[in-house]
């Protein structure tokens, strides 16, 4: 075990430095979400991940969760969990992230012990020897050669773009760590950030509410769940919510309340890191809205879905897991995949996909097939189209997926961008771009502390290939 410990000194600096009660009230008010995300981050980052330790620390949690690393004390217990502790005088908070080989890590908030946690039955599936074939049959290397030299020369540029700081400032670095492209279902470009490989899974962050929209596809495709019918929950019996469908939670538009964030207290912050049953908390958000009508982006309507998912197929947290191993990655040849659960055991379906880079590509590669993948129909025809089409709540968005138009792009790259571009986005920039009428599969992910420069970066690398076709 590793101990940082803070002193009383840094306490007392950090209360001159709030000198103001609304200061002190606000950071305060934080604390929750500052120690849960530091927690879970570092946990997951490291030993989920293999990232080292110190660099999740300093480089991508500290300017994160500023001004929490002045009173915080972490015990990094490797192989096993992170405990957060914040103090200020006479306020004293912890979370702690326990790590489960198979599943990941876990957040422990108030009302859950790491006891309970781990006591969890479960059985991780069995991978199959990777295959020597090339992507995405298997994992063999970039195929370069099939790229033209202009191609080769274009790819190279982005790369060094996307990859080049141009800050000194911890709080403003892109820190990517992985650049990906597929053309004509190929893995034509393969870039790391230094110290880092194929192998080491990565928090999707947001982009995994569009891998739980495949799931769903998925599960539509396979008559587990009727898209037009109402969800189901049992708690929503008896209420106006017991009508809401699949497809309006999926286009974000059940009609309830929510409210986003992750730099402070929201919905979304007290959800992630402070209930243990994410999704049942955040089926009780009241009704606001007729169902259909509003859109309204929220993390935890994707962790409803999952919540959802696992009452479809029984109420366990093994039948969900076994399911999305055996239905959706296994087919697709993804290997060391996981969506961390919480500390009920649903996999947290707005936020903590975790898998290799090379494994989001295959999603987006899915996509590009229009469900198709190597002969089998994984996700119906029918299912898909409503996936990536337009909601009536919203034309940017469809089946917790982004799509064109969509006006987080900038004007002048968007206007260079083809109609049926479609992409799954995370926090921190995470960003998995599909072209299907090119047969393009871009992916970029990092820990980006500037996601509008990141966010042009990757829609100009996307404009540029799209025009060298």
């Amino acid at each position: 075990m590793i101990r940082h410990t803070t002193w009383r000194a840094a306490s007392l600096a950090c209360l001159s430095l709030l000198s103001t009660q609304a200061a002190r009230a606000d950071l305060i008010a934080d604390i929750p979400a500052g120690t849960g995300y530091a927690a879970w981050e570092l946990c997951t980052r490291t030993q989920q991940s293999g990232d080292d330790y110190l660099r999740v620390r300093w480089l991508y949690t500290a300017p994160k969760v500023q001004p929490l690393p002045i009173v915080w004390t972490i015990k990094y217990s490797p192989g096993s969990k992170v405990d957060v502790s914040s103090f200020i005088p006479f306020i004293t908070h912890k979370r702690t992230a326990v790590y489960r080989k198979g599943l990941g890590c876990t957040l422990v908030p108030p009302g859950a012990t790491e006891a309970g946690v781990r006591a969890q039955a479960f059985k991780p599936v069995a991978l199959p020897l990777p295959s020597v074939q090339s992507w995405p049959a298997g994992e063999g290397p970039t195929e370069a050669a099939r790229l033209t030299p202009a191609q080769a020369a274009l790819l190279a540029t982005h790369g060094e773009r996307i990859f080049t700081e141009t800050t000194t400032k911890l709080n403003q670095k892109q820190n990517a760590l992985a650049f990906l492209v597929a053309r004509d279902g190929h893995l034509v470009y393969e870039r790391y950030a230094r110290d880092y490989r194929r192998d080491q899974p990565q928090l999707g962050w947001s982009m995994t509410k569009s891998l739980t929209g495949l799931m769903a596809g998925v599960m539509a495709t396979d008559g587990r769940l009727d898209l037009d019918a109402p969800v189901g929950l049992p708690q929503w019996a008896g209420s106006a919510k017991a009508a809401i469908t699949w497809k309006q939670l999926l286009n974000m538009a059940p009609g309830m309340a929510w409210s986003e964030g992750y730099d402070g207290a929201s919905d979304a912050t007290e959800m992630l890191f402070s209930q243990p049953n994410q999704g049942a908390w955040a089926a009780d958000r009241p009704l606001t809205a007729t169902p259909g009508t509003v859109f309204n982006y929220s993390t935890g309507f994707a962790t409803v879905a999952t919540y959802a998912m696992k009452q479809v197929l029984g109420g366990s947290h093994q039948a969900l897991y076994d399911y999305y191993q055996q239905r959706l990655f296994a087919p697709l040849g993804i290997r060391q995949g996981v969506i961390e659960p919480d500390a009920s055991g649903t996999p947290v379906g707005g936020a903590r996909g975790v898998l290799r880079p090379v494994d989001w590509l295959r999603l987006g590669q899915l996509v590009a097939q229009d469900g198709q993948w190597q002969g089998q129909t994984l996700i119906a025809p029918e299912v898909m189209k409503f996936l990536v089409g337009p909601s009536p709540a919203s034309t940017e968005y469809g089946g917790f997926i982004w799509r064109q138009p969509a006006t987080a792009i900038p004007d002048a790259v968007r206007a260079r961008l083809p109609a049926d571009l479609v992409w799954f986005a995370g926090h921190m920039g995470q960003f998995l771009v599909i072209v299907p009428s090119q047969n393009l599969v871009v992916l970029r992910m990092g820990v980006s502390f500037d996601k509008d420069q990141a966010r042009a970066l990757v829609f100009e690398a996307v404009a540029d290939m799209v025009e060298q076709r």
